[in-house]
């Protein structure tokens, strides 16, 4: 029961939000009601999705496994899927393809002078006769792209999981007292671990 002659004191207000993008990364990456297996496994399906070849279908892949694996963190799985964005897709596609013609062993015989880039327009996506003549003329590297962005999708699932495991059980144990206001460690990291 509360006592009426006690005055009231409000409980303290909340923190502000993070600022700035590390931040706000570390918030997601300390998500007190998911532990560093699950924030790993978000951050390596999306990772892979980002290196995945079937250019487009990314977003749609990120909520396919969002309504899969419901105790996955989704906004983390998102971020981690935007590291292929406008600015990367280029690095990414050469290196997929790069990967290809090295496993298929036609890595000096790639000829890309066959493809003329500036007739890749709106209409290679939107009639069948463009998007045939695309495919025509992407042929020479078009197995290779595919061949090795699958290689890459495979090879960042165990990257991405290892490297977020490392690095949630890393933050939390450096941050987990400060934002929580206590000293003990989190819940999943052993006494001295």
């Amino acid at each position: 029961m509360i006592d009426p002659t006690e005055p009231f004191v409000p409980p303290p207000p909340p923190p502000p939000p993070p600022k700035g993008p590390w931040n706000r990364f570390k918030a997601h990456i300390l998500h007190p009601e998911l532990s560093p297996e699950q924030l790993a496994w978000s951050f390596c399906l999306g990772f892979s999705i980002a290196w995945n070849p079937l250019l487009g279908l990314h977003t749609g892949m990120v909520f396919l496994f969002c309504l899969i694996f419901r105790r996955l963190h989704r906004p983390l799985m998102i971020m981690a899927m935007l590291i292929n964005n406008p600015w990367t897709v280029v690095p990414i596609a050469t290196a997929s393809t790069w990967v290809g013609n090295a496993v298929r062993g036609r890595f000096t015989s790639a000829n890309l002078a066959k493809v003329h880039w500036h007739e890749i327009g709106w209409r290679s996506f939107l009639t069948w006769d463009g998007f045939e003549a695309m495919t025509h003329m992407l042929r020479p590297i078009l197995k290779s792209y595919l061949l090795g962005g699958t290689i890459c999708t495979l090879l960042a699932l165990p990257v991405g999981y290892f490297f977020m495991l490392w690095l949630a059980k890393r933050l939390r144990r450096i941050h987990w007292p400060h934002l929580h206001g206590h000293p003990c460690a989190p819940p999943d990291v052993p006494p001295g671990g």
